[in-house]
């Protein structure tokens, strides 16, 4: 899948989502594995990461830095990840959703999980998007963004999420990822 980008305005900031895997920052992955925040997951090899990585249609969340590259071009700094593991065509996999503790709430979770159901909506032949969660909050936001449903319990509390395609095309007017907010 070719990469895409969708750049927005939060804040007086110029933030940056984009799919390619030239853009992703393997320490800020590392670290971000190694946070609180995402129980589920830990630091793994390099090799494992990039494995990871080159399976997954995963999303870099960037701010924009004040000064520019050597090439004169902004320069960007990771922030958030979002990954799906999917074929591109008949099922989607959410997971790894992190955004730094600086950067919530400001709306990026939203914009990044939009992105990613742009991404999604356009598998052909989608049957379904599904994900994992034990937290009611996420259970309520994935329910609002994403039109998901409760598939499945784990006595552990864990829950799995589910969605078709009419049903995720149906949650809201398609939102406009593209533009400055």
């Amino acid at each position: 899948m070719a990469s895409r980008d969708w750049h927005r305005t939060f804040a007086d900031k110029r933030f940056f989502i984009s799919t390619s895997l030239t853009l992703l920052s393997h320490d800020f992955l590392q670290t971000a594995f190694e946070d609180a925040a995402m129980y589920w997951t830990k630091a793994m090899s390099p090799l494992s990461l990039q494995l990871m990585l080159e399976n997954s249609c995963t999303f870099g969340l960037y701010i924009q830095d004040e000064q520019r590259d050597s090439g004169g071009e902004p320069a960007f700094t990771q922030i958030g990840i979002a990954r799906i593991i999917t074929d591109y065509v008949t099922f989607a996999y959410l997971t790894d959703v992190y955004i730094q503790a600086d950067f919530r709430a400001l709306g990026l979770g939203r914009w990044l999980i939009a992105c990613c159901k742009e991404v999604v909506e356009d598998m052909p032949e989608l049957r379904r998007f599904l994900l994992l969660t034990g937290s009611e909050q996420a259970i309520q936001f994935y329910r609002e963004q994403l039109g998901m449903d409760i598939f499945g319990r784990e006595a552990g509390g864990l829950v799995v999420m589910s969605v078709r395609k009419d049903n995720l095309q149906a949650v809201g007017r398609k939102e406009n990822t593209t533009g400055p907010n």
